[in-house]
């Protein structure tokens, strides 16, 4: 649990309030990304990073199980910090966060397929000591306005994975971007 940090801002003329550097560090809050701004009964603001795809948890639990269905592979969907939707076998991937090899690919908005000799190397995400992946195909999921959303992931533990479950990846991820609405 993070602790309660005060800082004080002034507002300036167009109702602007800058957020430090150190503390946007901290909680992962990248330049464009989006911020829902509540309001408590005692005066209170409350800044809350947004995350579309948070909110389409249970479209992505429903896709995740029609993918590994589809593919026979285990599959995961993630926004820009972690994963929100995973396959039964790996529910415990739930709410592990993106790590940067994984943000990398998504930010070239470019889909691939990994392999093993690479997996080596890099592993895009912290998987269960129990699940050796030889294969996975990452896509990514932008939004119709162009912004990156996070990605679909499709692994496999007993195959090399091809172009079918890179189509079927980058077709999860059209889908769910045309599921965001956002202004």
């Amino acid at each position: 649990m993070m602790k309660a940090t005060g800082i004080v801002r002034r507002i300036d003329e167009l109702g602007r309030v800058v957020v430090p550097k150190e503390l946007r560090k901290q909680l992962r809050i990248d330049e464009g990304d989006a911020i829902e701004i509540f309001t408590e009964a005692n005066g209170e603001i409350v800044l809350k990073k947004f995350s579309p795809l948070w909110g389409l948890r249970t479209e992505a639990e429903g896709y995740v199980e029609a993918l590994e269905q589809s593919t026979e592979c285990q599959a995961l969907i993630t926004d820009k910090d972690q994963v929100i939707a995973s396959s039964q076998d790996i529910k415990v991937m739930q709410e592990r966060p993106v790590n940067n090899a994984l943000k990398k690919v998504a930010v070239d908005r470019k889909s691939m397929v990994v392999h093993a000799d690479q997996l080596q190397k890099e592993s895009y995400l912290e998987w269960p000591k129990d699940y050796a992946i030889r294969s996975l195909v990452i896509a990514p999921i932008i939004s119709p306005t162009g912004d990156l959303l996070g990605t679909v992931l499709l692994a496999a533990d007993d195959r090399q994975l091809g172009d079918f479950e890179l189509k079927v990846a980058e077709t999860a991820a059209s889908f769910l971007s045309k599921q965001v609405g956002i202004d």
